[in-house]
């Protein structure tokens, strides 16, 4: 009896030793999250402050001084607390992020170099990158002159060498962090003066950034989120939602405009209004201005590391059902065989495609005075000055992929650079607003479709409807843009 009784007791430890085990990982799970994280990138550290779920007022009241049309107050709740980087990321980080990978910043990349600082203010020149912005940096200061694309990939890379997600913040996580429970202008009080305690601006930066972590940080213990830089956001620029919000991301442009990516918190540029917790800042992704940064957001959680293919010489399965080297071999070259055939469907598909998608006719003419000069990673416009605000839609091939967008026509006279992503092969004017049209001294008549511009083409199917179809209005109030 005694060995049975035995066995019974050694069963019933072996089950609750194998509860405690499964318990375990959900236990471990279920506790608070440490309140920091330190994540080393190899020379540099990287550091990070706990922001726990919440709810806030996003927005500022009407009466707030400064505020911007596009502040409309929400009740936003944040299901899931995050990491935020405690400072946005600097020169020093962002250069082992560089070493480690072999990245080149889109400003490095392109033939027109990015917007620095000249001495007055920002222009574009081939020399200015994240490594020289045109003003001293050391690696201590904010990292600048970096696109929408060369944060994400810095953000991806943490992913990559965390196994902990990595991206950036949206714009409500981004507003919650900054108040940090605050409902002031600033996170530090009201007045204009407050700004001086909290950042760098126009009014107290000089001609560039600071060292991050000079100022006072918020009840979060996070640096610099007002002013030195301009941080990216993941949302795409639009007006809020109305009504009380979960979790909010804004995934879609609005009707008649670009889409644009959210920068938040000011910068050395700026002024004192621009640091406000609700003040909103947009501008195009590939963007790559002196004052432009970012920070990172990390999920709470390390994800497990990705599991090793497994080998083609042991499958799963292969020790309970030994294959027969005959079979193996036959299974080997079925599979090789049905996947070239289907690697040459796809292809033949891509190149049908891009076939059609490059097959175009070119049509001579353009809306009166403009033409377009391809370079580098875009294309000049050239356009007469009673052009000067209209909107042009147009469409290029990049790439062999077609494009569709709009610019605002501005009076310079150099041209105006319009950044692509790389040089067009082709670019056609599709639609100009009627009022543009119909000011010319030489306009084509209203019935008139628009034509392609130099070294542009017309695709076969309808385009896009005539001159004098007036352009959808874009939302009012954004802010102003370089």
């Amino acid at each position: 009896m005694r060995p049975r009784r035995d066995r019974h007791r050694i069963s019933l430890a072996l089950a609750l030793a194998t509860e405690v085990a499964l318990l375990a990982p959900a236990a471990a799970q279920a506790a608070d999250p440490a309140p920091a994280l330190a994540i080393d990138l190899g020379g540099a550290q990287l550091d990070l402050v706990l922001v726990k779920e919440g709810r806030f007022r996003q927005g500022s009241p009407p009466a707030e001084a400064g505020r911007g049309d596009d502040e409309a107050p929400r009740e936003v709740t944040l299901s899931r607390g995050f990491y935020l980087g405690k400072f946005p990321v600097t020169v020093g980080q962002f250069k082992r992020f560089v070493e480690q990978t072999g990245y080149r910043t889109e400003a490095e990349v392109g033939a027109s170099g990015g917007f620095g600082f000249d001495g007055k203010g920002l222009s574009q020149r081939k020399e200015f990158t994240w490594r020289a912005p045109g003003f001293p940096q050391t690696d201590q200061h904010p990292v600048t002159l970096v696109t929408f694309k060369d944060a994400g990939e810095f953000a991806r890379w943490l992913t990559q060498r965390t196994g902990r997600a990595f991206d950036l913040p949206t714009e409500a996580q981004w507003e919650y962090a900054h108040r940090a429970g605050t409902q002031t202008r600033f996170y530090a009080g009201n007045d204009d003066a407050a700004a001086a305690a909290i950042g760098w601006f126009k009014g107290n930066a000089g001609s560039g950034t600071r060292p991050v972590g000079q100022k006072q940080p918020n009840a979060f213990g996070l640096h610099d989120m007002s002013g030195n830089v301009y941080e990216w956001c993941r949302d795409l620029y639009g007006p809020y939602a109305p009504g009380p919000a979960v979790d909010p991301e804004q995934t879609s442009a609005p009707g008649g405009d670009k889409p644009r990516r959210v920068l938040r918190g000011g910068s050395w540029l700026k002024d004192a209004k621009h640091l406000r917790a609700a003040a909103r800042y947009r501008n195009d992704p590939g963007s790559r201005n002196a004052d432009n940064g970012f920070r990172v957001v990390a999920a709470l959680e390390a994800s497990a590391p990705a599991a090793a293919a497994p080998s083609p010489a042991a499958p799963a399965g292969s020790a309970r059902a030994p294959r027969s080297s005959a079979g193996s071999t036959a299974a080997t070259v079925a599979f090789v065989g049905g996947g070239l055939v289907l690697a040459s469907a796809v292809i033949g598909l891509v190149g049908v495609l891009v076939h059609r998608a490059t097959r175009r006719k070119p049509m001579p003419g353009a809306p009166p005075g403009v033409t377009f000069r391809p370079q580098g990673d875009g294309f000049w416009l050239h356009a007469p000055p009673h052009l000067h605000g209209s909107v042009l839609h147009y469409r290029c091939l990049v790439k062999g992929a077609m494009r569709r967008t709009s610019v605002p026509i501005e009076a310079s006279p150099r041209g105006q650079f319009v950044y692509t992503g790389g040089v067009p092969s082709a670019v056609e004017a599709e639609q100009l607003g009627a009022a543009a049209w119909a000011a010319a001294p030489s306009a084509a008549p209203p019935a008139a479709a628009p034509r392609a511009a130099w070294g542009g083409h017309r695709s076969r199917e309808r385009i896009s409807s005539a001159p004098d179809v007036a352009v959808v209005a874009p939302f009012r109030g954004y802010p102003s843009a370089y």
